[in-house]
């Protein structure tokens, strides 16, 4: 999951791009691209990194991301298997944030819009009636074949959400001040093997050795770049996918925990307790009912 600089091929005859993606599996690299994207998940599962936030995500998932901003939405290991009949479709749009010209966000009337470019750095999730609300203008808009109504509903839609209470941020302030996209190849390093070998035991050595660093050097850096522990991120990573297996309500919860990388019951209760701000048992009866 190496942070990529993603090309976003936008016409020069268009000034933003909408595609629907019907894939096997969503992209699956840690990328940035100097374009804002709105991304609707019309059929996917699985967890969703952007910065440094950690989430699952499901059908209906709504985000606004800024430029350069880190991101993947990660399917489950379900996905990938050979004889996997299952398929991921997402709509997504994408344009520059001088998209309309170099002067158009300075008019009165778009400063709300501005803001939002900004609040953008750091990930938005969109949710309830705004979610709505907005879904109904993203398939207006990528039903539309007229340029000029295509731009009034992509203004429209991104008004409603710079105006709505039911955004909240994904990403800490933290981790987007100190992400340099261009110096970002250790962090990166670390982030792939954690996620390819965090349903094992992992130790703090392993990770400096990624780094190429002593361990005192490498939790200094760690924290510097992502405002947590290494030990926090690897946790977190740990209970997001342990969070969508709940949700599949297949397995023990004792089976969970270790196919996620704990080999203590009692220390994934407390770290999930932590996180969740829950037991993992009523995780499972609130969350786990809805699929079933």
């Amino acid at each position: 999951m190496q942070a990529v600089l993603r090309k976003v091929n936008i016409s020069a005859d268009y000034s933003f791009l909408s595609r629907k993606d019907e894939l096997h599996y969503l992209y699956d690299k840690w990328h940035f691209h100097p374009e804002l994207e709105l991304t609707h998940i019309v059929q996917s599962r699985g967890t969703r990194f952007v910065g440094d936030s950690i989430e699952d995500f499901e059908e209906g998932d709504l985000v606004l991301l800024g430029s350069y901003l880190p991101h993947v939405w990660k399917n489950d290991a379900s996905y990938f298997a050979d004889n996997s009949q299952l398929k991921a479709t997402a709509q997504v749009i994408q344009f520059l944030p001088d998209c309309f010209g170099k002067d158009f966000l300075q008019l009165k009337e778009l400063e709300n819009i501005k803001w939002l470019f900004e609040k953008a750095k750091r990930g938005l999730l969109i949710s309830g009636n705004t979610r709505t609300e907005v879904l109904i203008l993203f398939n207006k808009l990528f039903e539309s074949t007229n340029g000029v109504q295509r731009i009034s509903l992509l203004l429209q839609l991104l008004e409603l959400i710079a105006t709505s209470s039911e955004v909240s941020f994904l990403s800490s302030e933290g981790f987007v001040e100190s992400y340099h996209r261009f110096d970002a190849d250790t962090i990166n390093h670390i982030y792939e093997f954690t996620l390819s070998h965090f349903n094992r035991k992992i130790l703090i050595e392993e990770a400096a050795t990624i780094a190429n660093m002593s361990v005192p050097n490498f939790c200094r850096y760690f924290k510097n770049r992502t405002q947590k522990t290494y030990i926090q991120f690897l946790t977190e990573v740990r209970i997001g996918y342990a969070c969508r297996m709940l949700i599949e309500n297949r397995k023990s919860i004792q089976q969970i925990a270790f196919d996620c990388g704990f080999h203590n019951l009692s220390n994934f209760n407390r770290s999930f307790r932590l996180l969740k701000k829950q037991k993992p048992t009523g995780y499972r009866q609130v969350f786990g009912g809805l699929k079933s």
